[in-house]
């Protein structure tokens, strides 16, 4: 939850330069509770067949964070330009601790 309070903090700074999202695979349920428990404003988009974190090679496995765990993607993010080219994928725990990093990329493109 902290990654979301930390990246809600600077989301006025993001969002004048990009869409942000969060992808979760939780019920729509569970998913409004996390927006209600950190008051975040990011919309969530739900990605139960973990199909955008797969395309995004942001899916769990061997030594990513959260490896050992099944059914869920990696923590992470992802800048994609409006070309459709990845410029920063990152899978971290902490991302919401990355935002220098994130507008720092945003920047340069």
């Amino acid at each position: 939850m902290s990654q979301l309070v930390e990246l809600e903090k600077r989301m006025a700074e993001l969002e004048e330069l990009s869409e942000v999202y969060v992808i979760n695979v939780d019920t729509p349920e569970d998913s409004r509770m996390l927006k209600q428990q950190t008051g975040t404003s990011v919309p969530v988009l739900l990605d139960h067949g973990l199909n955008v974190a797969k395309s995004y090679d942001m899916h769990i496995r061997p030594g990513v964070p959260m490896g050992g765990m099944q059914g869920v993607p990696a923590m992470g993010f992802v800048i994609v330009d409006a070309g459709g080219i990845v410029r920063v994928q990152r899978s971290h725990l902490y991302f919401g601790q990355d935002v220098d990093l994130m507008l720092k990329t945003l920047k340069s493109i």
